[in-house]
C-alpha cells in the first residue's frame, strides 16, 4: 500500500536524518506516490512566493458523480508542510509570519478565496493517541482511524482550522508534537480511500464536505452559492480550465504547463491528484 510505504520511509528517514528539509521530504513523498499509483498525477512547479500565500501545494480529488453518472466532481484542497520537532515546543513554528502577515492566516485565507480546504502536512515521528484522534477529528469514525492504528507513520493531515484553534484559543500555549498529531490523521489513511468503491468515496467527501459548511466554515462565509461550486466540491463550470487540462494530458511532456497557465492557478508550487473515477466497481 503506496501511502502506508511512503509515510513509514518519511519516519525512517527523520529519525535517521533529523535535520533533513521538509522541502526534501515534501518532493520526494509525492513524486514517489505519482510513480506508485496510476491514479495518482503530480506535477512540480518552479519555486514559488509561498509566503504570501501560505500554501505549499493544491491538492484534488475526484470522483464520478453519483446521480448523473456524467460530469466528475473535484473536490479542493491547499497543503501546507511543516516539519514538527519531537521533545520541543512547535508554537514557534506554526505562529510563524511575514511582511504579507501570519502563515496559518494565509493559507485559511487562500483555501477560503479558491474555494478549498486547508490542510497542514505534518512530518513527525510521534505516535499520535486513537482515542485522541476520535475525539478531535469528527470527520473520521474510530473504525477508521483504528484501521491505521499500529502502522508507522511520519507523515500527518490535520485541519489548519483545528490547528489555528490550538494556536489562539489561549494565551502562548505550548504545542508538543504528540498535542498536534492528536489533532490530526495518519496519510496511510488515504489508502483505504483510494481501495473504497468510487459510490463510497463520493459519498464520504460529499458529507465531510456538507460538515465543514455547516460546523467549520458557516454557510454564510466565503463558501457561498457560485456555479459549479459548492464548499470545495467543484462540478460542470466550477472546475478550472487548467485542472481539466492538466487531467486530460498529465502523462505528456508539461515543462509548458506552468507558464502557459500560470495566470489561471493559485500560486503553489505544484498541483497533485487523486484521481477515483475509475473505481465506481471495485
Amino acid at each position: 500500500m503506496t501511502f502506508h510505504s511512503v509515510s513509514s520511509t518519511v519516519k525512517t528517514w527523520m529519525v535517521e536524518q533529523p535535520h533533513v528539509k521538509e522541502e526534501s521530504l515534501t518532493d520526494w513523498l509525492l513524486f514517489n506516490v505519482s510513480k506508485s499509483i496510476p491514479t495518482v498525477y503530480y506535477q512540480a512547479f518552479s519555486r514559488h512566493e509561498e509566503a504570501e500565500n501560505g500554501a505549499d501545494w493544491e491538492w484534488w480529488v475526484l470522483t464520478q458523480d453519483s446521480f448523473t453518472k456524467g460530469p466528475f466532481n473535484a473536490y479542493r484542497f491547499f497543503v501546507q508542510a511543516k516539519k514538527l520537532t519531537n521533545g520541543g515546543d512547535n508554537y514557534s513554528r506554526l505562529n510563524y509570519g511575514n511582511k504579507h502577515g501570519q502563515q496559518i492566516d494565509l493559507l485559511i485565507d487562500h483555501a477560503k478565496t479558491f474555494h478549498a480546504f486547508p490542510f497542514y502536512m505534518f512530518y513527525a515521528t510521534s505516535e499520535p493517541d486513537l482515542d485522541e484522534q476520535e475525539r478531535n477529528i469528527p470527520f473520521i469514525n474510530w473504525e477508521t482511524l483504528a484501521w491505521c492504528a499500529p502502522c508507522e507513520n511520519g507523515c500527518f493531515l490535520a485541519d489548519a482550522n483545528e490547528i489555528y484553534h490550538l494556536l489562539y484559543a489561549t494565551a502562548r500555549p505550548r504545542l508538543d508534537e504528540l498535542k498536534l498529531l492528536n489533532h490530526s490523521f495518519k496519510l496511510s489513511l488515504l489508502d483505504k480511500l483510494c481501495k473504497a468503491s468510487g459510490r463510497d468515496c463520493e459519498r464520504f467527501l460529499s458529507s465531510f464536505n456538507e460538515l465543514m459548511i455547516m460546523e467549520k466554515l458557516g454557510q454564510n462565509d466565503l463558501f457561498y452559492q457560485l456555479s459549479g461550486v459548492r464548499g470545495i466540491k467543484h462540478f460542470g463550470k466550477g472546475i478550472p480550465s487548467y485542472l481539466s487540462l492538466f487531467i486530460e494530458r498529465h502523462e505528456e511532456d508539461l515543462s509548458w504547463f506552468e507558464s502557459e497557465m500560470r495566470r489561471d492557478m493559485p500560486n503553489v508550487g505544484g498541483i497533485s491528484v487523486i484521481d477515483l473515477r475509475d473505481s465506481e466497481n471495485k
